[in-house]
């Protein structure tokens, strides 16, 4: 059976922000998707938002880019992999919203279990053994991003699309000694080493 990866989020605080929706629309039409992408980020039941993808992604750098471009507004993400129901040809594969199975009831599950929490911001679950790992990784990655100032955010994102401190210096009109400086204070190498492990882990143990 074919298996898919859902990220299910919700913005945190979402009634204090003016024009709401007009916000998070523009915000969502920024966002640059992987190729197995099947249909993107849709806000619903008033301040979630969902995505679709066939097979796995490399979650932890997608939901990392995906709040540095939502920012200021802060998510929770729940990510589940799994199998989803059957799609009948009257269901609307453009609106995950529209659709059920497994990988949605997993991501919904995370989701709610970080709202009661209230102490990290993502978490995945797919039924497998693995999983208590992935998420303390991922909990560890929270925690060092919960540190970030908006400078370090843009810093490290400008240097992993463009790929040199010297691309990210040009853009942010910098020096590309403060990019570094900025990466290095954000312990980029260490979070980048964290997401690289837990793509390790699905790769390796999640069929």
């Amino acid at each position: 059976m074919a298996q898919y990866t859902v990220l299910t989020g919700d913005i945190i605080g979402s009634r204090k922000y003016k024009d709401f929706e007009k916000v998070i629309q523009e915000k969502i039409s920024k966002i640059e998707y992987p190729a197995n992408m099947l249909t993107p980020f849709r806000l619903s039941r008033g301040d979630e938002i969902q995505a679709l993808f066939k097979g796995k992604i490399a979650f932890p750098g997608f939901i990392r880019q995906v709040r540095y471009i939502m920012r200021p507004l802060e998510l929770r993400f729940g990510i589940g992999f799994g199998e989803i129901n059957e799609v009948s040809e009257m269901t609307d594969i453009r609106d995950s919203w529209a659709l059920n199975g497994p990988a949605f009831h997993f991501a919904r599950e995370s989701l709610e279990a970080l709202e009661s929490e209230n102490r990290f911001k993502t978490r995945f679950m797919s039924n497998n053994e693995i999983d208590e790992a992935i998420n303390t990784i991922l909990f560890l990655i929270d925690t060092i991003q919960e540190n970030w100032t908006d400078a370090q955010w843009e810093a490290i994102y400008y240097y992993e699309k463009l790929g040199t401190y010297k691309k990210a210096a040009e853009i942010l009109k910098i020096a590309p000694q403060n990019v570094g400086k900025r990466c290095n204070a954000a312990r980029w190498k260490v979070v980048d080493y964290a997401e690289k492990s837990i793509i390790r882990l699905v790769e390796k143990y999640i069929d």
